[in-house]
């Protein structure tokens, strides 16, 4: 089990960028905006922020997906799992 984060804003970016993300990882391989959480008309959605690398959900790069309990998705080789409880 890794770190929790909270995501607490409507915009929350995902990136290696200090100073740019809500959430740094620091890898090489992760954009310094990769990708975003967004909550939109009361639903979250993870969002690739055009990364070169991509986001993955279920073994397939995503854009755009929405967000449900315990979901998995990578940043490279990191998993961010999502719980809203």
């Amino acid at each position: 089990m890794g770190q929790r984060h909270t995501v607490t804003k409507d915009r929350f970016i995902i990136g290696r960028g200090k100073q740019t993300s809500d959430l740094t990882i620091k890898d090489p391989n992760v954009s310094r905006q990769h990708a975003m959480v967004e909550f939109l008309n009361g639903q979250y959605f993870m969002v690739d922020m055009g990364s070169t690398n991509g986001v993955e959900y279920a073994g397939q790069r995503v854009h755009r997906q929405p967000i449900n309990e315990n979901d998995v998705f990578r940043v490279c080789d990191h998993e961010l799992r999502f719980s809203y409880y």
